[in-house]
């Protein structure tokens, strides 16, 4: 996952990161579908370096290798004098060269160069430089196109199959929601970032050699890929049953064991506080009993407490063999169960009294209901991506793609 780039970052706490092309793979298992009717625009995007298109070329299943434009042309686009949405549509349907179509898919489908450029500056080039850079942003163009083609595909197909069963009504519902959510995206977006006008988050975006109108469409035509897909696989997923379940823990013990863990509550009486260390230790005596009696530890924390302990509920620093601090007092956390309270504990500032909250043993993790839920949610997206990947290699044999070098 690439998401050192800011708007990444945000994206992935949005959970949309994939509409914008912040995957780490070219054939996304997750989907990148962004709706596809006719009457919409077909390409927000800023002025491109002028390219006269080239011959068109079928493209198969098979991975796309554009020609053009090479990562030279990625580094060198200019983004001044950005068109609105529908100045982009006119300028496209007037063959206007500013911008530039690099892909059909479908009978009304378009890629533009701008789209997927963004998509490219969107990735994580840290350590990447000169030569090296310019490979990889020639690279990552090629996954980049391959997967804005896919989700159009997957658009293109769900348009065909409502407007035939007549649910043209569906196609409006899933167009509205995915606007909504994007707009919902957008101002989070701006606000994550600490922007207040759309003057200033434009600027941001162009900083990043982004544009409002591109991410706005990725985000909408993802989601409602993504809406028609899950309706797909909703039908044809298959469930995995309690044998199935068994089966992948049978065949997975190293997925399923646990280390040593704890989670225990101190309470620390300094020395610094008290006339001698025996008046210490009777103090601390006095805590253990009250703990061991019954009384709530997080409560006696709270009141006695004179270190760290107070801003954390009591709970004591860490949770693994290696890790407990101080560690004069591991040796006597790891030999307590759950629910113990410790005898008074020394360390060099003074003493300590402990309890055990929560206990992990080291070993295989039994077949219980908590395991079976993982396994379960774990094959049945292994499924689902099974199913997906099936649909998308039919769309790519069955659609009709061309890529203009």
């Amino acid at each position: 996952m690439d998401a050192a780039n800011p708007l990444c970052r945000w994206l992935l706490a949005a959970g949309l990161i994939v509409a914008v092309g912040c995957q780490s793979n070219g054939k996304s298992g997750t989907l990148s579908a962004r709706g596809q009717v006719p009457p919409d625009p077909l390409a927000p995007a800023g002025p491109l370096a002028p390219v006269a298109p080239g011959p068109l070329s079928p493209v198969g299943a098979g991975p796309l290798s554009p020609a053009a434009p090479t990562s030279a042309d990625i580094q060198k686009t200019s983004y001044t004098a950005l068109p609105t949405v529908g100045k982009a549509a006119e300028m496209l349907k007037d063959s206007i060269p500013q911008i530039r179509v690099v892909a059909h898919v479908g009978s009304a489908n378009h890629v533009t160069d701008q789209e997927v450029v963004e998509a490219v500056r969107q990735r994580d080039f840290t350590g990447f430089e000169g030569h090296a850079r310019r490979a990889k942003e020639k690279e990552l163009y090629a996954l980049e196109l391959r997967r804005i083609i896919e989700r159009e595909l997957i658009l293109d197909e769900m348009y065909t199959k409502l407007k035939k069963a007549g649910k043209l009504a569906a196609i409006d519902d899933i167009k509205g929601f995915a606007g909504t959510s994007a707009d919902h995206a957008i101002r989070g977006m701006r606000k994550q970032a600490g922007l207040k006008t759309e003057e200033e988050f434009g600027g941001w975006l162009l900083a990043q050699g982004l544009t409002e109108a591109v991410i706005r469409r990725q985000i909408e035509r993802q989601i409602m890929g993504d809406e028609y897909v899950r309706s797909l696989l909703k039908e044809k997923g298959r469930t995995p049953g309690l044998a199935d379940v068994r089966g992948y823990f049978d065949r997975h013990p190293e997925d399923y064991k646990t280390d040593d863990n704890v989670k225990w509550l101190d309470i620390f009486i300094s020395f610094n506080k008290h006339a001698t260390p025996r008046a210490a230790y009777d103090h601390a005596e006095m805590i253990r009993a009250k703990a061991a009696a019954g009384d709530d530890f997080v409560g006696l924390v709270k009141q006695f407490d004179n270190g760290l302990a107070v801003g954390t509920n009591g709970v004591g620093l860490g949770s693994k063999r290696g890790e407990i601090k101080p560690a004069d007092i591991e040796a006597a956390i790891w030999a307590l169960r759950p629910g113990e309270v410790s005898a008074v504990l020394e360390a060099p500032a003074g003493y300590h009294v402990v309890k055990i909250a929560e206990r992990e043993y080291a070993g295989p993790r039994i077949f219980d209901a908590k395991v079976q839920i993982e396994i379960r949610e774990k094959l049945t997206e292994q499924y689902r991506k099974i199913e997906y990947q099936k649909f998308v290699d039919d769309l790519w044999r069955k659609g009709a793609v061309r890529i203009i070098e």
